[in-house]
């Protein structure tokens, strides 16, 4: 007997263990649905981060390289202007001047050649005379230049690709020379806008500068070599399905606006900066190499994200401890509420459940199981007044405690063993799986209270009275099924005690 007690107890551990683990599988799930919720959030968040981060990458490239398209506008504009400047100082002291001081004009001429980066200057009398810096007379060309800039007073530049007096490709500043009629025509080279644009390291080497004007004509570029400086219109080079992108950059540079867009010319992408120098119609465009940009702008997110990685396992750590700490708590706090729920609902004298946590199991066990068969027995032990009477208080405890650990060698764990008065003990068996097994269990139970004894070295054996009812033949809730066996107790007190009687006597038909 002593055997099988210890494989109930390891089955009552195991029960007891596999308990704790649905109670952490339970705390685990609580944790589970929120930390779910909260990776869809994060990962959400951190989608519409990343997309949002990757538009702020292109903006800032976008705004980076267009500053410095801005930047050498400006000194192609600033060059262009102080040279505008000379040209109308020298025009009025030039007014100043009688036409006998010949030597005085020449003289003012060759100065401005020297100390400027005028490659020519001519001045054209009110007569239609030509003279340079080196007092030649030049007789060809001059008169159409000045023609073409008194046409349009609007125009103050004139571009020509290789004009007739310097063969090369020049900027022509003309300047009317006040009351002394005729006007200063000054040679601005195109060269010498390379030194002032180049972008010394500004993008890769394979970024190029052009000035040209919203037509699309190049008046000057600093790398020919790529396809979008083929020939003398840039526009001309650029491939079909990007034309549209193209004419819309057009219109912005008419209405003198600074701006990019990614276009192609004959399998060569790059994004291309726009931004009026402010002089006529012209525009000072960078040709920037396409995975240049993606690489500047992947380098500015990776950073951004990098970032957000770092902020991210902060806050994962920082919310892990505290679930950590939290799921400890709840662990500790549900193992304490079962430490004293069990110990609310045990029996101090036998170990066993007392009588509220008999009723309540039983009942439970009743409302989820209505097709399932459950057998109670109400144990009730036989002239008990009398042991306490002539064996003493203490040895009638010693008879309950002794029954309490013995009676449960006989059933399951799962079964409902209880204490539920002075001499009553319930038992309630769970899930019979035939109607034949409920005579069986009975039998076990009488022959346990045949072969009961008490005393460690004088031997009283106590019998008990026991009324057994089915569920839910003899009651289908616990109120008539307590019923139904505390009058099959009473058949069996009538009949001798020391036996069991079952409410249907279904124990006299066998």
């Amino acid at each position: 007997m002593q055997k099988k007690r210890t494989e109930a107890d390891q089955q009552g551990g195991l029960c007891g263990e596999n308990g704790m683990k649905e109670d952490h599988g339970k705390l685990i799930m609580q944790w589970l649905l929120p930390f779910a919720i909260a990776v869809i959030v994060v990962l959400i968040m951190f989608f519409n981060f990343s997309v949002k981060t990757k538009r702020e990458a292109a903006e800032t490239v976008e705004n980076k390289i267009e500053e410095v398209a801005e930047k050498y506008a400006l000194k192609v504009k600033g060059d262009l202007l102080s040279i505008c400047l000379v040209g109308k100082t020298s025009a009025q002291v030039i007014s100043q001047q009688s036409p006998s001081d010949s030597e005085v004009i020449q003289q003012l001429l060759a100065s401005i050649a020297d100390n400027t980066e005028i490659c020519e200057v001519i001045y054209c009398d009110k007569d239609g005379n030509a003279t340079d810096h080196q007092g030649n007379k030049v007789d060809f060309g001059v008169n159409g230049y000045i023609e073409k800039l008194e046409k349009d007073p609007k125009i103050d530049y004139l571009f020509e690709k290789e004009d007739a007096i310097t063969g090369a490709a020049s900027i022509i500043i003309g300047v009317p020379v006040g009351e002394a009629g005729g006007s200063l025509l000054l040679f601005y080279p195109l060269k010498h806008l390379e030194t002032i644009t180049e972008m010394s390291g500004e993008f890769n080497d394979s970024a190029f500068l052009s000035i040209i004007n919203t037509e699309g004509d190049i008046f000057q570029a600093v790398d020919r070599e790529s396809n979008f400086l083929k020939g003398s219109n840039i526009w001309s080079n650029v491939d079909k399905e990007y034309q549209n992108d193209t004419s819309k950059a057009r219109v912005r540079m008419q209405n003198n606006k600074t701006g990019s867009f990614i276009t192609m010319a004959d399998g060569e992408m790059r994004t291309l900066v726009y931004t009026p120098i402010g002089v006529e119609d012209w525009v000072l465009l960078i040709g920037i190499d396409q995975s240049y940009v993606e690489y500047s702008q992947e380098i500015i997110f990776s950073r951004s994200i990098r970032r957000l990685y770092q902020l991210l396992g902060v806050t994962f750590l920082f919310v892990t401890l505290i679930a950590v700490v939290n799921y400890i708590g709840k662990v500790r706090n549900a193992e304490k509420n079962k430490t004293l729920q069990e110990k609310a609902d045990t029996d101090l004298l036998t170990g066993l459940n007392n009588k509220l946590a008999t009723e309540r199991k039983i009942k439970e066990y009743m409302a989820q199981n209505q097709d399932k068969i459950g057998m109670l027995f109400l144990i009730d032990i036989d002239n008990f007044k009398k042991i306490n009477d002539t064996m003493g208080h203490a040895f009638g405890d010693e008879v309950l405690r002794s029954l309490g650990k013995q009676i449960g060698v006989n059933f399951r764990v799962t079964d409902i063993i209880g204490r539920v008065g002075g001499d009553e003990f319930m038992v309630f068996l769970k899930d019979l799986q035939k109607d034949e097994v409920v005579l069986k269990e009975a039998r076990k139970l009488d022959y346990f209270f045949k072969h009961f004894e008490v005393g460690e070295y004088v031997k009283y054996s106590a019998t008990a009275s026991i009324g057994a009812a089915v569920f839910p033949a003899d009651g289908n809730d616990f109120e008539s099924l307590y019923k139904s066996a505390d009058q099959a107790v009473y058949k069996a007190k009538k009949r001798g005690k020391n036996q069991i009687a079952f409410f249907d006597d279904r124990d006299r038909k066998q």
